[in-house]
């Protein structure tokens, strides 16, 4: 009797937000969360399923894009740090495809409406354009077609959201209400859980 080592079963790129599992084949492993009755990625990367432990992981791509980003082109990133008018932003992939660079841009908060707090939080994953890259800086929107934040949790007790409108979470555990500017993504995939 031969004994067959543990299989692992590669896939698909994945973005922040899209279905890897559900809940019933598999355990959410790195990179990857629970949302509803499903595994959904955290990150950016490929999909690894570990089939003798029944684990599903989200790990950084082998084969990542060099492009550079142009004006005009779409980003996901991980917003570093975020203030009052501007956000910090780790670029993760363009135009859908992960990056091997270790790029970064500038997204400004400034709204015409008044909001009570900042549409994006410190660990949001969002969608952002690229609006210029004037004196070597990616200045970002979310002023754009599908733009918003593709993941986040209770900035209060780290729980799993839901969409209420398309700038307003609330907690599924505490009950916390935030302002952010959701995807339309987001705000689908929230309310079909429900």
């Amino acid at each position: 009797m031969s004994s067959q080592p543990a299989q692992t079963k590669r896939s698909e790129i994945v973005l922040p937000g899209d279905r890897v599992a559900t809940i019933e084949e598999f355990e959410p492993g790195s990179g990857a969360t629970v949302l509803s009755d499903s595994v959904v990625a955290t990150r950016v990367g490929e999909v690894v399923r570990e089939m003798s432990d029944r684990r599903v992981e989200v790990v950084p791509a082998k084969d990542l894009s060099s492009k550079l980003p142009e004006a005009g082109d779409s980003i996901i990133g991980n917003v570093q740090s975020a203030a009052s008018s501007v956000a910090q932003v780790r670029i993760d992939a363009i135009n859908d495809l992960p990056s091997s660079k270790e790029l970064s841009g500038m997204l400004s908060l400034r709204d015409d409406r008044r909001r009570r707090s900042s549409p994006v939080r410190a660990g949001d994953t969002i969608r952002a354009g690229i609006l210029s890259t004037t004196n070597s800086i990616y200045h970002l929107t979310l002023d754009c077609k599908g733009c918003g934040v593709v993941f986040t949790a209770c900035s209060n007790c780290g729980g799993r959201v839901i969409a209420l409108s398309r700038d307003r979470i609330k907690c599924t555990e505490c009950g916390f209400v935030d302002e952010r500017e959701l995807a339309d993504d987001f705000t689908a995939i929230s309310r079909s859980q429900n």
